[in-house]
């Protein structure tokens, strides 16, 4: 009897991947050392090539129409170019109608291919990738050990431009703090107007028992937003932007609310969104 495809009952996949058939390949993060996610606790491991030729032939099965194909875990695109073009192949001969890939990043998964090895998996099919910016503050991204500095993200953004890779963009309100709201709020908007997502998602910092910023909060050195604060810095951020042609979705609001609007076309509309829930300060 085959086992099943999937090692969790819970699959993480980005909103805008829903129609996409989700592969396993990676369980855990292979950085692992954020002090906010609670993925950072879960071991990194590759899945051994068998067991993901498995789990290709039963998503096969499972989804044989689907078109897209989007690798599961937090950072899939860690796996070398030859093995991503690998498993591109081996999908394609179980799923002929999938023409096109996307899959979890970190920035330094990105900086460590070459321009050649990018090309390649764009010609193949890759056609975007996740990634979590969090923040645009160095010293937010330091304090909150992301091992990366925005310079870094900022390159390797240019490398999949380049390439031809659209890349989507997460960020997390409240990341900061109470204490370094403004920081991060403006900080990131500076990075973000550098960049060319395809969308840009914002998400409430969520406090995870046992991880290292808990830890903080209960002591008292990490002083956590409210919900109107942290829609406060949604509309500073906000204001400071100035993309362009890029989806801009914000779920901040206990995941209740969903605010969603194309930049810059949408830009006032968003905001005066957000200046009605903070006037009438429904927010719980």
């Amino acid at each position: 009897m085959a086992s099943p495809i999937y090692t969790h009952d819970t699959i993480y996949i980005p909103p805008r991947e829903e129609d996409s058939a989700p592969l396993e390949v990676v369980l855990g993060c292979s950085w692992g050392r954020c002090t906010f996610c609670d993925f950072a606790r879960d071991p990194f491991r590759i899945l051994p090539g068998e067991k993901i030729l498995e789990n290709i032939e039963g998503l096969a099965c499972m989804f044989p129409e689907k078109e897209r194909v989007f690798f599961l875990g937090e950072n899939a695109f860690v796996l070398g170019a030859d093995t991503i073009l690998e498993l591109f192949a081996q999908i394609r001969e179980k799923m002929p109608k999938v023409t096109t890939f996307a899959m979890y990043a970190r920035a330094d998964d990105v900086l460590d291919k070459t321009a050649e090895e990018l090309k390649a998996l764009s010609a193949a099919g890759l056609d975007a990738l996740h990634i979590g910016v969090e923040s645009g503050s160095d010293p937010i991204l330091s304090e909150r050990r992301k091992g990366l500095t925005a310079q870094q993200m900022l390159e390797a953004f240019r490398m999949l431009e380049i390439a031809g890779i659209g890349y989507h963009l997460t960020v997390v309100l409240g990341l900061g703090g109470r204490d370094y709201s403004r920081l991060h709020a403006i900080e990131t908007a500076r990075l973000l107007n550098k960049t060319h997502p395809e969308s840009i998602w914002c998400l409430k910092l969520t406090l995870f028992e046992g991880t290292p910023l808990y830890g903080e909060w209960t002591r008292g050195t990490f002083h956590l937003m409210d919900p109107v604060e942290v829609l406060a810095e949604l509309k500073l951020l906000l204001q400071n932007l100035t993309v362009t042609d890029c989806i801009f979705e914000d779920t901040t609001v206990l995941d209740s609310l969903t605010l969603q609007g194309r930049l810059p076309e949408q830009k006032d509309l968003l905001l005066r969104a957000v200046d009605r829930l903070l006037a009438a300060n429904t927010v719980q």
